[in-house]
């Protein structure tokens, strides 16, 4: 077996070299890792009964997507078209198409068909943003982890608009006041942008890239298809992935190492809506700002600490909206909030470090927590990190105002020090945690799609 497969998924450093240069890795499992534990997630439960042609469709589909995957192993990404042969899969776009139910949802199919041709205008975009769709079908370059490439590879998924989510959504950001003063009250020189639209759905047909592992809980269009700076934005957030992993991952992760005063349960009524809003929260974290904010300078000088520390910010500004502002209007315990955010923080660091940079920051934000005081290291049948809700939210202001002095406020100089400072090249106050997760599998969902009528090739 190569030394990539058998690579430690926390060795930083040498797995911070080797960042990024992983195009031409086939295996369906990365990072690579001598095992990975899986649970399974059947897309069949939320497939839309739209009669029997419409699984046929979505199968030639993953068979076109996979079949491109495959060429771009081989023959890379051409300079200026999306797909090496983008035929196949505009053409298997437009059969899905005709079995879409909504006019809306068929005119959104057949625009991404010709721009899986052609390519994307502002006409496109703009007509995109205006459609109403119930059921999404989109395929594309999509980005992939930024450690594994940073550019995309195909990839199509199809998710279907989750209404009850949706009005979660619409209620949290129905008084946009109220988090600009929490935030002026954080740090007068802080503003938050404008969030674009934000599509709480359930996934129920993914293949090419996408269909591998890990696995994405949301894609950020047009952006994640390469078209950057697109005023007509919107994220897709896959609610029944993301409850699969905090199910399988993320909550027995927090039973064997969090001791907390409160217990995160995604089946319990009463956190029923914070995954989706713990994900709204960082999307919005996403765009806390100071007037002077620019990150040119820091991708100079550290690409890679750069794009930490923004999802740094997005975690922290995030669940400080959520627990400070959020919660308390909506009627629900901060403290849950808290113990969902940690569990997260687990399932991040879990795949490994110097290969993802949310993992990154999810690490230096659990060691912030820790050096601070916030969080205690404790012994209790293993190494639990111990903390009660009040002193957690208290660090996490603590670091917001940080990186409001530092990310935000344009000072590379001081932003790497505080990378250094408290990410993985100080390992030492979560050692014994790490030790312990290094010697567990990697963890992982599979998406199950018997369903189709017929199975493509496989990308892996």
């Amino acid at each position: 077996m190569s030394d990539k497969l058998t690579a430690d998924r926390f060795a930083y450093e040498s797995n911070l070299a080797a960042a990024g240069s992983y195009r031409a890795h086939r295996s369906a499992f990365w990072p690579p890792s001598r095992s990975y534990a899986l649970a399974c997630l059947d897309l069949a439960d939320t497939t839309p009964a739209l009669g029997d042609g419409f699984p046929a469709a979505l199968a030639a589909l993953k068979t076109a997507v996979e079949a491109e995957w495959q060429r771009v192993k081989e023959l890379g990404i051409p300079a200026r078209r999306r797909f090496n042969e983008p035929e196949s899969v505009a053409e298997a776009m437009r059969e899905v198409a005709k079995h879409l139910p909504g006019e809306d949802d068929r005119r959104a199919a057949e625009l991404r068909a010709h721009a899986v041709q052609e390519g994307y205008d502002d006409a496109i975009l703009q007509e995109l943003a205006t459609l109403q769709e119930e059921f999404t079908v989109v395929a594309g370059q999509i980005s992939t982890w930024y450690g594994k490439d940073v550019r995309g590879l195909p990839t199509a998924f199809g998710c279907r608009a989750d209404e009850t989510r949706q009005r979660l959504v619409t209620e949290a950001l129905a008084a946009p006041d109220e988090v600009a003063a929490r935030l002026g009250r954080l740090h007068a020189d802080l503003r938050v942008g404008e969030l674009p639209a934000f599509g709480a759905a359930e996934l129920f047909f993914m293949a090419g890239e996408g269909n591998l592992h890990p696995k994405h809980i949301a894609y950020f269009l047009p952006e994640d298809e390469g078209v950057k700076y697109s005023p007509f934005k919107k994220t897709y957030y896959f609610a029944n992935t993301h409850h699969a992993l905090l199910e399988s991952v993320s909550v027995p992760l927090a039973e064997q190492h969090l001791r907390l005063d409160a217990r995160f349960d995604p089946a319990a009524p009463r956190c029923a809506a914070i995954p989706t809003l713990g994900v709204l929260s960082h999307e919005l974290g996403h765009f806390v700002h100071r007037p002077a904010t620019d990150f040119k300078e820091l991708n100079a000088a550290d690409r890679w600490a750069s794009v930490v520390l923004q999802e740094v910010a997005a975690d922290v500004f995030g669940i400080l909206i959520l627990a400070d502002v959020w919660a308390p209007r909506l009627g629900i315990d901060p403290a849950d909030c808290v113990a969902y955010y940690l569990a997260e923080c687990l399932r991040y660091v879990d795949r490994g470090l110097g290969r993802f940079p949310d993992s990154d920051g999810m690490f230096l934000q659990l060691s912030y927590l820790t050096q601070l005081g916030a969080l205690e290291p404790v012994d209790e049948n293993g190494p639990r990190l111990a903390g009660e809700t009040e002193t957690v939210l208290a660090g996490l202001r603590s670091l917001a105002r940080v990186l409001a002095d530092s990310l935000l406020a344009s000072d590379a100089q001081r932003s790497v020090r505080l990378h250094q400072r408290y990410g993985p090249t100080t390992a030492a106050p979560l050692s014994s945690l790490v030790e312990i997760l290094r010697q567990e599998p990697l963890k992982s969902i599979e998406y199950t799609q018997e369903h189709l009528h017929a199975t493509g090739t496989s990308a892996s």
